[in-house]
């Protein structure tokens, strides 16, 4: 598959792409925005909370039997100790996501995003802050080389 070039954002596309800048701004940024977009839906409503934390169940859940089981990492601290959990629950997986697996992963974060989305657009700063965030999630999810839960193991 060839690789999209990123003309003048080539300096930030490198920087973001590194995996310390995943765990800091992809990890780090994703659960600050879980945090923030959790406030502002029980802020208005348990049941707008529920749901959030819902939708954050389903998508730790689908990450774990898709990625997690799947990655070099495995039972380790590497993604912020997810991996530790996942090893305590499900057993490892030693041939890589298909195409399908991969689409739904994409599709629950994508859900996810939209609806965290949602409730922090009700604070127009939060709103902005974050949805100038998703592409740089998005690029620092990108890895150069692919993942290696991507990938079968030989």
């Amino acid at each position: 598959m060839r690789r999209f070039n990123p003309g003048i954002f080539e300096p930030l596309v490198y920087i973001v792409q590194k995996p310390q800048s995943f765990r800091i701004i992809g990890l780090g940024g994703l659960g600050l925005f879980t945090v923030l977009m959790l406030y502002q839906a029980f802020s208005r409503g348990a049941g707008y909370g529920m749901a959030g934390l819902l939708l954050l169940g389903v998508l730790w859940l689908e990450s774990s039997t898709t990625a997690c089981r799947r990655c070099r990492h495995y039972g380790t601290w590497h993604c912020l100790g997810q991996a530790i959990v996942v090893s305590r629950i499900f057993p490892r997986v030693h041939s890589g996501a298909g195409r399908l697996l991969y689409q739904t992963h994409l599709a629950a974060l994508g859900v996810y995003l939209l609806y965290g989305l949602f409730w922090l657009w009700h604070v127009p700063v939060l709103g902005i802050l974050f949805t100038l965030w998703i592409p740089l999630l998005l690029i620092s999810a990108d890895a150069p080389n692919g993942f290696s839960w991507r990938s079968s193991r030989v």
